[in-house]
């Protein structure tokens, strides 16, 4: 905007010189305060359509949280020891298990012999040859000047399965080689060719690689981890110490916890809608966004969602949203018959999940059609809002280079009047000074 323009009052012509000339500069600024009127309604719309794909965000990552079997089905499992803490997906199904914990997973730790110091060089020389299980195995060259700590380096730079450090015992110091997985099958392998670690002395291996070993109802499972996953389907069961008695597991419908997530649903999408209304208008009620009144974009968002939720998914009594108790309003709001779902899930289950869900890597359900629907106005650059925005910003850049260019010719405008008010002072007061003279005189 052109600065504020500077004259000298009420010169020798006796006018007020510089309110004229401001007087003047507005109304020369009428069209400029036009356009940046336009420019900020603008940008608001842009940020107001902005707040609608952050809304819209919210609700594709609702409908992504139910479009696999496992994140609608809904279980929760519980554990009467300790010694196994177990937890379910969706993929589980409702049963109870006694289980004991013969034996934990665990990794092979191996030391080397006491070494005196840890700052000064071994004196040995040769090469360490290790290995994990079936694993290519990998030379370590030692050199008589390495120390403690060089040796470790090495065979952390190695790129092997396996971990040294040192252990000071109050006098004298060992080398520890820990395999970084459990299970047998990583064990890890060590020859000495020249050197004398002790690494290869049975007694310096004071943990050797292991698989855990449980009783499931009488039946033996191995596992390489204690993270046990495939017994019981859909069940994880992380095993943390070995139990003299059997610990019950128990898996159990979980109806809570996918309500929890359906409500997430409702709640992200009238949030959505209602944030479109309020820009766009409806029901009679004034638009917020004067811009954004009655826009397509934004009327489309409510009929491409308000179409997704309505997909039928195959056939039956439960082939819809609406049969399951997840409806829309007359006012386009969605809303969850909680009596409703739960009676559906309790007679049918596996139809419910695949009218969410569809089948994992197959026919789509609700929820990708719901979540496809969001992409098409979110996606970046391509999408509906995004093309939408895109246009608003290149009315904000014409706006601002139009109003640049007035604030040029406003300045320039400004100047002309200035230098033009100046050259008329100077001749009213030379006309005053030679009207006094003659007055004198005469």
């Amino acid at each position: 905007m052109a600065g504020t323009v500077s004259l000298s009052g009420i010169g020798g012509s006796g006018l007020d010189t510089q309110g004229l000339v401001s007087a003047l500069v507005n109304v020369e600024r009428q069209g400029q305060t036009a356009l940046q009127s336009k420019l900020t309604a603008t940008n608001s719309s842009i940020s107001n359509l902005s707040s609608v794909s952050s809304l819209l965000a919210k609700l594709k990552s609702a409908s992504d949280a139910l479009d696999t079997a496992a994140e609608v089905g809904s279980y929760k499992a519980s554990s009467s020891g300790a010694a196994i803490v177990a937890s379910a997906s969706g993929l589980a199904t409702p049963g109870k298990y006694s289980l004991t914990v013969e034996k934990l997973a665990k990794e092979q730790r191996t030391y080397s012999n006491s070494i005196s110091s840890v700052g000064t060089a071994m004196n040995q020389a040769g090469t360490l040859r290790l290995g994990v299980g079936t694993g290519d195995p990998k030379d370590i060259t030692v050199a008589t000047t390495d120390t403690i700590d060089d040796v470790i380096g090495k065979i952390n730079s190695a790129g092997l399965r396996i971990s040294a450090s040192s252990f000071f015992d109050g006098s004298s110091y060992r080398i520890q080689l820990r395999g970084m997985d459990t299970g047998e099958a990583n064990a890890v392998a060590i020859t000495e060719l020249g050197t004398s670690f002790g690494f290869d002395v049975p007694e310096n291996t004071v943990q050797k690689a292991q698989d855990a070993k449980l009783q499931l109802d009488g039946f033996s499972i191995k596992s390489s981890t204690n993270q046990v996953t495939g017994a019981i389907r859909g069940v994880t069961l992380a095993l943390t110490a070995e139990s003299a008695t059997p610990v019950t597991v128990a898996v159990d419908n979980d109806p809570d916890s996918l309500k929890t997530k359906l409500n997430t649903l409702v709640d992200t999408y009238n949030q959505v809608i209602s944030k479109v209304k309020e820009l766009a208008g409806s029901g009679g009620n004034k638009p917020r966004d004067a811009m954004l009144a009655g826009d397509s974009t934004l009327r489309s968002i409510t009929q491409r969602l308000s179409s997704a939720l309505q997909t039928q998914i195959g056939s039956g009594q439960y082939s819809t949203l609406g049969s399951v108790g997840l409806a829309l309003d007359r006012s386009g709001k969605l809303s969850l018959d909680a009596t409703k779902f739960d009676k559906a899930v309790a007679a049918d289950s596996a139809t419910v999940t695949k009218l969410f869900s569809g089948v994992d890597g197959g026919a789509q359900g609700v929820m990708d059609v719901v979540s496809s629907a969001v992409d098409a106005f979110t996606r970046t650059g391509t999408g509906l809002l995004a093309t939408r925005s895109d246009s608003l910003t290149s009315s904000v850049k014409r706006y601002q280079t139009r109003i640049d260019r007035e604030d040029v010719r406003i300045n320039r405008y400004a100047e002309m009047l200035r230098k033009q008010f100046t050259a008329m002072d100077t001749k009213v007061s030379g006309y005053n000074s030679q009207a006094s003279y003659l007055s004198q005189n005469l």
